[in-house]
């Protein structure tokens, strides 16, 4: 672990158990392989060591665990942030409404290639998850209930394995299975989750009816991302799980995930795991996130309401920091070719407005695009937000659109066939 990591606001020994990690895991390079770190994957019994018993939430306990959900104001991790309460309480009606027991999923599936949060805790912490995909199950009524993954994912599926093996052998808890999905972006949306469980391709769905009326075989069903169901096991025993913000940062082809206290800075976070004191800019919330200057983050913290109040949003927790004398264009054109490759192939928006956007992005970063076509792409961003069939298309516009403002210069630049950077390399930008 680095000097500036163990620099990060401590943690006092008493609120220890009120954190999901508490200490660095750190991916080399891409892919999903096991992260180092100083942190022991936990069993059961050091889990329960720990964290001690989970608190049974059947029958009247499952509105009281609903409405403490609500007082304390936990929402999703998964990118929309969500109010946690809110979305069960819908799924918990619909079952009451028709008479069916809903279904309950972890979503494991992290499409954002930068994200390893939520690997880093099924590989680390994953009885965690599961108790709250538990409670879940419990408040809800429910006696179906799934954890769902990439099957890329190699070390966080053997570690989920190892964990329901132990619960079952014990009977501890309420029955979970565990499905796998392909190695894709779009894997881990929604809606893409329901229709895979249900028989169908792992591919968004064009419905609008939420999955909460009518989600896995038309049942009501609750998919929640797993660091939130962590932080509902954390909070089911009575402790602070807001109190913390657990990030992935991408930076020098490497990923970190950390744990800091919702109010350490932004610039303290990033400079904790890129050594460096001023960044070119970075990419707020991921691939379908935002790019801010860095001086534009001054003063901001990794709190989500700072930063919404901001126009800011962590999306579901990733930073990519693009390093000083990087060419923004460049990068944000690799982002965009991935973004377009990614396409469920279902809508005109994703399958041609997102390769249209990402061809003119290209032309652009390698300075032979003319000013007619700056245009274009202002066009093309505007017929493609908010009209694709899933929220695909609306997260790359936005980034392309952000990467426009916040690198003008370089665009200008570009325009009059030179670079004010180094240019990325492919592999660089598609890392």
């Amino acid at each position: 672990m680095s000097a500036l990591l163990r620099a990060l606001p401590a943690t006092t020994p008493e609120r220890t158990n009120d954190l999901l990690l508490g200490a660095p895991v750190r991916y080399q390079g891409t892919g999903t392989q096991a992260g180092v770190t100083v942190l022991t994957p936990d069993s059961l019994a050091s889990h329960q060591q720990r964290h001690g018993p989970r608190p049974s939430f059947t029958g009247g306990a499952g509105d009281e665990l609903i409405s403490h959900l609500e007082r304390v104001g936990l929402d999703g991790r998964g990118g929309a942030h969500f109010p946690v309460a809110r979305k069960w309480r819908a799924v918990r009606d619909a079952a009451v409404e028709r008479g069916e027991s809903a279904v309950v999923v972890a979503n494991g599936a992290e499409g954002e290639p930068l994200s390893v949060k939520d690997v880093a805790l099924l590989e680390l912490r994953p009885h965690l998850v599961l108790d709250g995909l538990a409670c879940a199950a419990e408040a809800l009524g429910s006696d179906d209930a799934f954890i769902w993954l990439h099957e890329g994912a190699h070390a966080a599926r053997a570690a989920v394995t190892r964990a329901l093996s132990e619960r079952a052998q014990l009977g501890f808890g309420p029955r979970i299975r565990l499905r796998v999905g392909p190695d894709r972006y779009l894997t881990g949306e929604s809606s893409a989750v329901v229709q895979a469980l249900s028989g169908g391709p792992a591919l968004p769905t064009f419905g609008r009816v939420p999955a909460a009326v009518s989600g896995i075989g038309g049942r009501p069903t609750l998919v929640q991302n797993v660091e939130t169901l962590a932080r509902v096991a954390i909070a089911a025993r009575g402790r602070d799980a807001l109190s913390s913000v657990l990030l992935s940062i991408a930076a020098f082809r490497h990923r970190v995930v950390i744990e800091a206290p919702a109010t350490t800075s932004l610039h303290d976070a990033i400079t904790s795991v890129s050594g460096s004191d001023a960044p070119e800019a970075v990419l707020v919330g991921g691939y379908g996130g935002r790019w801010a200057r860095w001086v534009e983050l001054d003063g901001l913290s990794l709190a989500e309401a700072d930063l919404q109040a901001h126009g800011r949003s962590l999306g579901a927790g990733v930073l990519l920091v693009l390093p000083a004398g990087e060419c923004g264009i460049s990068w944000s054109a690799g982002i965009a070719g991935y973004l377009a490759d990614s396409s469920a192939r279902q809508c005109g928006p994703c399958l041609f407005g997102l390769r249209a956007i990402a061809e003119v992005l290209d032309e652009l970063a390698a300075t032979t695009a003319h000013r007619r076509d700056t245009r274009r792409l202002e066009r093309f961003i505007a017929e493609v937000t908010g009209r694709g069939g899933c929220h695909h298309p609306d997260g790359a516009a936005g980034m392309v659109a952000s990467a426009l403002t916040a690198f003008a210069d370089d665009v200008a630049a570009h325009l009059h066939r030179r670079c004010l950077a180094r240019p990325a390399t492919k592999r660089q930008r598609r890392g």
